[in-house]
């Protein structure tokens, strides 16, 4: 009874393993401290602290460096993000000079902590890796975040897929001075489709979702149109 009690707990304890697929150590030390091998290029700082940045800005910093070898060297970098790029360059021997960062927080509100690792010559192991971090400040203004418009209603996308029955929503937001409410064209799309926003009636510079219902079964060529009240032109939503 014992042995066959381990034995249920050693097939138990495999599955769990299987399923939770658990990273080694040393795989999470590496990711977190990674390697670094020393060359002639001296990075002169380990942390950046860009402090608060504004949405709507973008922050810049230098790092120094230095050639201490006795011949010209090339440096060159890489960062865990795209809103973070930095700059490589060659350094003559004993020559000193910098990095220069430059982070968009655009899309990254909240904190941020990203990593710059510097490589040097051709080695694939960098010289240095620095911790680049901060905090971004989120803009009040989100239009932005909206690059598809019917007149005054902002879209956070052009199309949907949808299936029969279902519900899709799309982000929207009033990016006009006045209340806002959309309506579909029916001569133009197919009657299966209704549409409306939520809240029905969007204030100036306020957010919401334009929900899109398809009634009965799905057939192709579905066609949506819809018209913000204050716009000049009418906007076709894909259906996919």
């Amino acid at each position: 009874m014992r042995y066959a009690l381990l034995l249920i707990l050693s097939l138990a304890w495999g599955c769990s393993a299987a399923q939770l697929r658990l990273v080694p150590k040393a795989t999470l030390d590496s990711l977190a401290s990674p390697r670094t091998v020393a060359t002639d290029i001296v990075v002169g700082q380990s942390t950046v602290e860009l402090g608060r940045v504004a949405e709507s800005d973008i922050a810049t910093a230098e790092i120094a460096l230095h050639n201490s070898g006795k011949s010209p060297a090339t440096y060159r970098t890489r960062t865990t993000c795209r809103c973070l790029t930095a700059t490589s360059g060659v350094l003559k021997a004993g020559e000193r000079g910098v990095i220069r960062l430059s982070f968009v927080g655009k899309g990254y509100p909240g904190p941020f902590s990203h990593k710059l690792f510097v490589y040097a010559d051709n080695g694939t192991i960098p010289t240095a890796v620095v911790a680049i971090k901060g905090f971004v400040v989120a803009s009040a203004d989100r239009r932005g975040d909206y690059p598809y418009t019917c007149g005054a209603l902002l879209l956070r996308q052009r199309g949907v897929k949808i299936q029969s029955g279902a519900t899709e929503r799309i982000a929207c937001m009033n990016g006009g001075t006045t209340e806002l409410q959309i309506t579909k064209d029916r001569m133009l799309s197919s009657p299966e489709l209704e549409v409306y926003t939520e809240p029905a009636t969007l204030k100036a510079g306020e957010q919401g979702d334009l929900v899109i219902r398809l009634r009965g079964e799905k057939r192709e060529n579905m066609k949506l149109y819809i018209n913000a009240q204050t716009a000049p032109s009418r906007r076709e939503i894909i259906i996919e």
